[in-house]
């Protein structure tokens, strides 16, 4: 048994089992064999290795580089070919690394195990990602960050991860910026920390958060004020409305107050 550090993929399609039910076994067999042949094929181009496959599965790459080109072009294949949405986490750590022995190999066992935390480390941030997302932890998105070749990349908070002492930062990367949103919690990954808001998402919540009630209260005060002439001229029943107009104001002033001395 040897201590290696590595770069694990987990890759899974979502809601597989659905998918099953919905096109039934024979069907689905052939998506899943045609799902193999792409996963499989992206492996000898960038040059992975499988060392696992149930549902999902588990992938080593030496480079993250390689790792990042693969996940991309695997989701986009996975679409086009399949109709169907692929999830992936990246992590990078130390494992535990292991041979079998050609008997066992022989009678279907795994030729390379690989054992460790980091291993169930990268499967729960898959589990985090949403459709068509790859989502990576701290330190791979470090390294990510440095070789992403035009992918954009973004923090989305820390992370509580069931089974997993110390909570995690994961980062999300895309070719796309819809897949950039930060995922929803699941029942074994809690958000701890919201994400940092982008420069855009600050310019959108200052909009909404201060700019936009401002406008309003501009906008209806000079209703008001209309309303009250017609309230005047006996056009409209008396409401009271110049009164209001002059508190509206009011509150303009006061907000006016606040940023010019």
């Amino acid at each position: 048994m040897e201590r290696q550090f590595a770069i694990l993929v987990i890759i899974d399609i979502v809601e597989s089992t659905k998918f099953i039910e919905t096109v039934g076994d024979v069907k689905a067999a052939q998506a899943m064999r045609l799902y193999d042949r792409i996963f499989r094929g992206l492996l000898i181009k960038w040059s992975g290795v499988e060392i696992d496959k149930t549902d999902g599965a588990l992938l080593i790459f030496e480079t993250m580089r390689e790792a990042l080109q693969y996940t991309t072009e695997y989701h986009k294949l996975v679409e086009h070919h399949l109709g169907l949405k692929s999830r992936v986490g990246i992590h990078a750590g130390h494992v535990m690394m292991s041979t079998n022995h050609a008997h066992f190999v022989s009678r279907g066992a795994k030729p390379v195990e690989v054992e460790g935390v980091q291993k169930h480390i990268a499967a729960r941030i898959m589990s985090l990602a949403g459709p068509g997302q790859t989502l990576l932890s701290k330190r791979a998105g470090e390294y990510a960050s440095s070789v992403r070749a035009g992918l954009m990349i973004r923090d989305i908070g820390q992370w509580r991860l069931k089974g997993v002492r110390a909570p995690i930062t994961v980062y999300v990367i895309s070719w796309d910026q819809s897949r950039m949103k930060p995922p929803k919690e699941t029942s074994k990954v809690k958000l701890i920390t919201p994400p940092k808001l982008t420069p855009e998402e600050r310019r959108r919540r200052f909009f909404w958060r201060w700019l936009a009630p401002y406008l309003v209260l501009i906008l209806g005060r000079e209703y008001l004020m209309i309303l009250a002439l017609f309230e005047q001229a006996g056009l409209i029943p008396h409401l009271y409305l110049d009164a209001m107009s002059r508190g509206v104001s009011a509150i303009i002033s006061f907000i006016h107050g606040l940023f010019y001395f």
